[in-house]
C-alpha cells in the first residue's frame, strides 16, 4: 500500500497534484480490490493444507458406510477456505485502522478512481452471486443447483421503489412526513411495541402445534426429545448427547414439568421464547432509531426475512440458536448505551453460555460482542486493555463454571468436552450430510453483507462515531460470519434461508448507516454500495406483505385426531417392560415414551439414526453394558417410523454380538424391534 501511494504521489507531483491523507472510508475502498485478490489467493492456495491441519477426521468415519442415514464425506478444504474468508474482513478492518493511524495519502483523483473501482468490484461480486442464484451463471457441477429465492420482478420492483424514494427525498417532498414519523409519544411507544409483538406472533403462530401434528415435524421430534431426556434424569454434556441446544433443554424441561409434558406446551414455549428474541431486536432498533415509527420500519422487514418461507418452524434454529444470540445482542446494546449491565463480564458470561449451547451461532455472537466493545469503547491504555481481556475471560470462565456446577449437581460429573465437540466433529470433520458449496449463489451476497458490516463499523469507529449503531453493526457482521458455518456444512438453499435472520439484522443496520449518510448529503451523490443496501432493504420490506393469517394454524391446532405413531410406540414398549425398568429406547420421542410409561431410559442418544459413527455405537454399547440394560427398543431397518427413526442392520448385528437377541414378536412387527439380554 505504501509503495503504491508513493508511486501515485510521484506521478501526481509531475502533474501538479498534491497527495491528501486518506479518510478511513477512502482507505477501505482503495484497499478493497488488493485485499480481495489476496483473500482469493489465500482461499485457493492455503485451503487444502490448512484443511488437513484444522479438520482431521482421524480414524473416525461415518458408519455404516452403506447406510442412507450416514451419508456424507469429509471436506476439510471447504471448511478451511471458509475460515480464511471469514477472517479476511477482520484483517481488512485492521488495514483500515493501520491506514488511518499511518495517515496514508494519495492524490484526490487517484483516490476517486480507486474508490470507484472498489465499488464496481463490490457490485460485480453481488451481481455474480445473485445471477448464480437465479441460474443465469453456472460454474462447475453441483449436486443441488441453487433454487430461485427472489423473483426477478421482486428485485426490479425493489430497485424502482428505491430510486423513486431517493428522487422524492432529494426534492424535499418527503421532509414533512419524515419529521412527523420522528416525533415520539407515549401512545406511539405502546402502539409500536404492540405492533411488533403482533407481527412476531403472526410469524410464529404456525410453530405452535398439537401432539398429533408435532410428531409429523421431524425437527420437533429431536428437540422435544432433548427436553424429555432432562425430565428423565439425563444430563446434556454428560450422559446425553443432544445435537441441538446443549443448555436450552433445561428451561424447556422446566416448562414441561410445570405446565404439562406435551407437544403443545413445548411448541408454545418455543414460540414465546422466539417472540421474546424478536422483540429484543425491536428494542435494539428502537434504541438506534430513536423513535417508534422508524424502528417499526426497520423491524417489520427484518421479521419478514427472519420468517422467510416459514424458516422459524425449524425448532433447531428458534430459539435453540438465534434466541441466546439476540439476547446477547440486546444486552450488548444496553451496555454500550450506558445502561445495565454495566460490567462487561456479564456480557461474556451470557455469551459463554450461548457458545456452550450452540457453538457456531454462540461463538459468532460472542465474537460480535467483543468487537463491538473494542470499537465503541476502545481501551486507551494497556491497563484498560488488560482489564477488558480479564473481564472477557472471567465471564467465559464463569459460564463454564456455572454449567459445570449444574452437571455436577445433577449427574455427579463434570461436563465432557468430547460431548460438547462431538456433533461439530461429526458435521464438520466427518461431513455428515455434507454438500459442496456452489461457486456462485446468494451465499456470496450474505458474505459481502457481513464483511461489509465489519468494515463499516471499523470506519465509523475510526471517525469517532462510537455509538450503539456502530457496535451493533460490528456485532451483526461477526455474528453473521460465525453463523455462516451452519450453511457451509450442507450448502443447500434451506440452510441459506436459515441465515436470513442474521442477514436481515445486518441489512437493516446498514440501511440506517446509509440513510443517515445520504440525509447528511441532502440525498445527493448516492454511491453504488448504498444503492445495494437500500435495494436489499426494499426486497425485505416487500416480503412483509406475505405475513401469514392465523386461520390455517388455528384450524390445524384445533383439529381432532390422535398421535398415532406415539400411541403405537407406547403400546409396543409398555407391553414388554415393567414400570421403573431400565431400558434404552432409540425410537423417535423415546425419552417422552419413557417419561409417560415411567421407565428409566439411559440411552445417550435419542434416535438410532443419531448414531452415525463407530465411536458413537461403541459409546452406546458401553452404556447399556455399564447400566445393565436388559431391553433395547429400535425402529426396524427401513421403517422410518415417526417420520424420522430407522436403524441400520449393522447396528442390530453389533448389539446381537454384544449379547442381545431379537425376540420373535408379532405386534407391530416390521415397525419396531425389541432386543433383550438375559440376566442383565
Amino acid at each position: 500500500m505504501s509503495t503504491t501511494a508513493s508511486q501515485a504521489t510521484t506521478g501526481a507531483r509531475a502533474r501538479g497534484e498534491h497527495a491528501r491523507p486518506l479518510t478511513p472510508a477512502d482507505v477501505a475502498w482503495v484497499a478493497l480490490i488488493p485485499a480481495a485478490a489476496l483473500t482469493l489467493a489465500a482461499v485457493l492456495l492455503l485451503g487444502p493444507p490448512l484443511g488437513r491441519v484444522l479438520f482431521p477426521h482421524g480414524s473416525d468415519l461415518l458408519w455404516p458406510p452403506t447406510w442412507s442415514q450416514a451419508t456424507g464425506r469429509p471436506e476439510p478444504t471447504k471448511h478451511a477456505r471458509y475460515v480464511i474468508a471469514a477472517l479476511a474482513p477482520l484483517l481488512f478492518a485492521a488495514v483500515v485502522l493501520l491506514g488511518s493511524w499511518r495517515r496514508w495519502a494519495l492524490p484526490p483523483r487517484t483516490t476517486r478512481a480507486l474508490a470507484i473501482a472498489g465499488e464496481l468490484a463490490l457490485v460485480g461480486f453481488v451481481a455474480f452471486g445473485m445471477l448464480g442464484q437465479q441460474g443465469v451463471i453456472t460454474i462447475g457441477t453441483v449436486e443441488r443447483p441453487p433454487a430461485l429465492i427472489f423473483a426477478v420482478a421482486t428485485l426490479v420492483g425493489a430497485a424502482v421503489l428505491v430510486v423513486t424514494a431517493l428522487v422524492l427525498l432529494r426534492s424535499g417532498r418527503l421532509a414533512r412526513p419524515i419529521a412527523w414519523t420522528l416525533r415520539e409519544t407515549t401512545a406511539r411507544r405502546r402502539a409500536g411495541m404492540a405492533i411488533a409483538a403482533t407481527a412476531s406472533v403472526l410469524w410464529l403462530f404456525d410453530t405452535v402445534v398439537s401432539d398429533r401434528v408435532a410428531e409429523d415435524h421431524g425437527t420437533f421430534n429431536w428437540t422435544l426429545n432433548d427436553a424429555f431426556a432432562v425430565l428423565d434424569g439425563r444430563t446434556p454434556l454428560v450422559d446425553y448427547h443432544g445435537i441441538y441446544g446443549k443448555l436450552v433443554p433445561y428451561p424447556s424441561a422446566a416448562v414441561l414439568a410445570i405446565f404439562g409434558a406435551n407437544g403443545f406446551v413445548y411448541t408454545l414455549s418455543l414460540a414465546i421464547s422466539s417472540a421474546l428474541a424478536l422483540l429484543a431486536v425491536y428494542a435494539i432498533l428502537r434504541r438506534i432509531a430513536g423513535s417508534t415509527l422508524p424502528a417499526l420500519a426497520l423491524f417489520l422487514p427484518f421479521s419478514a426475512l427472519t420468517a422467510f418461507r416459514h424458516i422459524v418452524n425449524q425448532a433447531g434454529l428458534w430459539p435453540m440458536r438465534y434466541g441466546p444470540a439476540y439476547l446477547l445482542a440486546w444486552l450488548t446494546a444496553l451496555y454500550l448505551d450506558g445502561r445495565r449491565p454495566r460490567r462487561a463480564w456479564v456480557l461474556f458470561l451470557v455469551g459463554g453460555l450461548g457458545a456452550i449451547n450452540s457453538m457456531e451461532f454462540g461463538l459468532g455472537a460472542l465474537g460480535g460482542t467483543a468487537l463491538a466493545l473494542v470499537l465503541v469503547r476502545p481501551p486507551r491504555t494497556a491497563r484498560a486493555a488488560l482489564q477488558l481481556a480479564g473481564e472477557a475471560a472471567g465471564g467465559v470462565v464463569a459460564a463454564i463454571a456455572l454449567v459445570s456446577a449444574v452437571t455436577l449437581a445433577r449427574a455427579g460429573r463434570l461436563p465432557d468436552p468430547a460431548v460438547l465437540t462431538e456433533w461439530p466433529h461429526v458435521f464438520v470433520n466427518l461431513g455428515w450430510y455434507s454438500l459442496p458449496v456452489p461457486v456462485t449463489s446468494m451465499h456470496l451476497v450474505l458474505l459481502a453483507t457481513f464483511a461489509g458490516a465489519v468494515v463499516v463499523a471499523t470506519v465509523r469507529s475510526v471517525r469517532g462515531e462510537r455509538d450503539v449503531l456502530t457496535g451493533m453493526v460490528a456485532w451483526s457482521g461477526v455474528f453473521g460470519l460465525g453463523a455462516g458455518s451452519y450453511y457451509l456444512g450442507r450448502a443447500e438453499d434451506g440452510r441459506l434461508i436459515a441465515l436470513f435472520s442474521a442477514w436481515g439484522f445486518a441489512l437493516v443496520l446498514l440501511t440506517v448507516v446509509c440513510v443517515r449518510a445520504l440525509a447528511a448529503r441532502d440525498w445527493r451523490g448516492v454511491r453504488a454500495s448504498e444503492l445495494l443496501v437500500l435495494i436489499g432493504f426494499a426486497v425485505a420490506a416487500w416480503e412483509f406483505v406475505h405475513i401469514p393469517s392465523p386461520v390455517a394454524p388455528l384450524r390445524r391446532l384445533t383439529s381432532a385426531g390422535a398421535p398415532q405413531y406415539r400411541q403405537a410406540a407406547e403400546a409396543f414398549v409398555g407391553g414388554h417392560v415393567n414400570r421403573g425398568e431400565k431400558v434404552a429406547i432409540l425410537l423417535p420421542e423415546g425419552d417422552r415414551i419413557a417419561y409417560d410409561l415411567g421407565l428409566d431410559d439411559v440411552s445417550p442418544y435419542g434416535f438410532s439414526n443419531a448414531i452415525v459413527t463407530w465411536k458413537q455405537m461403541r459409546t452406546f454399547i458401553n452404556t447399556v453394558r455399564r447400566e445393565h440394560v436388559g431391553t433395547i427398543f429400535l425402529p426396524a431397518p427401513g421403517s422410518l417410523v415417526g417420520g424420522e427413526g430407522t436403524s441400520a442392520p449393522e447396528q442390530i448385528q453389533l448389539l446381537e454380538a454384544a449379547g442381545y437377541h431379537r425376540l420373535p414378536l408379532l405386534t407391530n412387527e416390521g415397525l419396531f424391534i425389541e432386543l433383550h439380554r438375559d440376566g442383565a
